[in-house]
C-alpha cells in the first residue's frame, strides 16, 4: 500500500488531483444509480449527474427524490465540489505559472529546425523584425542573459531562453540539438577584444554540445578571426570591417552608402547568395556571367580556397570547388 503511494506522489500534482476528480465522479455516479435506478437508470446517466452537481451548473435533468440520494447529493456536493474547484484553480495557477516562465526565459524549447541567436542588442532587434517580415514562419529562440522577458510577447514563433550561451545548460533549455542554425552577435557593453573572447567562449560551448550545427559569429577584431575559426565557427561577420568598407565607398562616391545597405536589405526586393553546386567547372566568368543574366541574376564574383574574386577577369576558368556570388530577385 505504501509503495503504491510513492508511486502515486511520483506523478505531477494536477494529473493527481485530476485522477481523484475522476475516481469521485465514478463513485457517486454509480452509488446514485444503485441508490435510485428508476430515477438514474445507467451509471453514465449517475456520473453525468455527478459531473452537473460537482461543476455547479446543475441543469436539473436528473435529481434525486429519495433521502438516501439527496444525502449523497449533500457529501458529494461538500466533498466533490472542493476537489472540482482547487483542480480548476490548481490548472489556472500551472497556466499563469507556465506563461510567466515562457516570457521569463525559464522554459525549455520543444522545436526543431529553428534558428537561434545569442546576444540581445539594436542590431537584433533590427535583424529580427526585418526577418520575420520576409519569413514570418521561421521559428526563432533568443538567448541573452540580461533580458528580463521576451521583448517579442507577442509573437508566438519566438521564444527567449534567458542565461549564458556558454553553459550546456542554458544551449540544452533551447534545444540546441535540433536547431538547424545559431548565430552569435558580439556584445556591446564590452571591449572588442573581451567581446571577441566572449564569443569565442560561446562557440567552444557551442560545438561542444551540438558539433554539427551550422554556427555564425560575428567578430570585431581581425586578430581574433584565426581563433574564432579555431573555435568551430562556420561562418565570420566581421562587422568592424564591413562598417568601415562602406564608410570608404563612402569617401570615394558621396551618396553610396545609401545604395549599398539598400543592396543588402532584405526589403530592397533583392537577394545576395553564394551557390555552392554547379555544372560550369571548364566555362569562363564571362559565358556563365551571361547564362545568369538569362535568368534574370548577376553574377558578381567567385569564392575560391576562403577568398572571393570580385568581378574576377573574364576568361577566368572556373572549378567544381568554386561557390559563385549571385544577386537574384527575391523571390527565385
Amino acid at each position: 500500500m505504501v509503495s503504491i503511494y510513492r508511486w502515486f506522489l511520483r506523478f505531477p500534482y494536477l494529473l493527481r488531483l485530476l485522477f481523484i476528480v475522476i475516481i469521485v465522479i465514478l463513485f457517486f455516479g454509480t452509488i446514485i444509480h444503485y441508490i435510485e435506478p428508476d430515477q438514474f437508470p445507467t451509471i453514465f446517466d449517475g456520473v453525468w449527474w455527478a459531473i452537473i452537481t460537482t461543476s455547479t451548473i446543475g441543469y436539473g435533468d436528473y435529481v434525486p427524490g429519495t433521502i438516501e440520494g439527496r444525502l449523497v447529493a449533500i457529501i458529494l456536493i461538500f466533498i466533490g465540489a472542493g476537489i472540482v474547484a482547487a483542480y480548476f484553480v490548481a490548472l489556472s495557477s500551472s497556466t499563469v505559472k507556465k506563461q510567466s516562465a515562457v516570457g521569463k526565459g525559464e522554459m525549455k524549447v520543444n522545436w526543431k529546425d529553428h534558428f537561434i541567436i545569442v546576444g540581445w542588442n539594436e542590431r537584433t532587434k533590427e535583424m529580427i523584425k526585418c526577418f520575420k517580415e520576409i519569413h514570418p514562419n521561421q521559428l526563432i529562440v533568443l538567448i541573452d542573459s540580461n533580458l528580463k522577458e521576451n521583448p517579442f510577447t507577442k509573437e508566438s514563433n519566438i521564444l527567449f531562453v534567458k542565461g549564458n550561451a556558454a553553459t550546456d545548460e542554458v544551449l540544452l533549455k533551447a534545444n540546441i540539438k535540433e536547431a538547424s542554425l545559431i548565430l552569435i552577435t558580439s556584445d556591446p557593453t564590452r571591449t572588442e577584444l573581451n567581446a571577441d573572447m566572449n564569443t569565442i567562449l560561446f562557440i567552444v560551448a557551442i560545438k561542444g554540445v551540438a558539433p554539427d550545427i551550422f554556427c555564425i559569429a560575428e567578430i570585431l577584431t581581425s586578430e581574433q578571426i584565426i581563433n574564432a575559426k579555431r573555435a568551430g565557427a562556420d561562418g565570420i561577420i566581421e562587422s568592424n570591417k564591413l562598417i568601415s568598407s562602406v564608410m570608404q565607398h563612402a569617401m570615394y562616391s558621396p551618396g553610396i552608402s545609401n545604395a549599398l545597405l539598400d543592396l543588402v536589405d532584405l526589403h530592397s526586393g533583392a537577394r545576395i547568395q553564394l551557390v555552392k553546386e554547379h555544372a560550369f567547372a571548364g566555362q569562363t566568368f564571362s559565358s556563365v556571367s551571361q547564362v545568369f543574366l538569362e535568368e534574370e541574376k548577376i553574377l558578381l564574383g567567385i569564392k575560391r580556397e576562403d577568398r572571393t574574386k570580385m568581378l574576377p577577369p573574364l576568361d577566368t576558368i572556373l572549378q567544381n570547388s568554386d561557390e559563385l556570388l549571385i544577386v537574384s530577385r527575391d523571390h527565385d
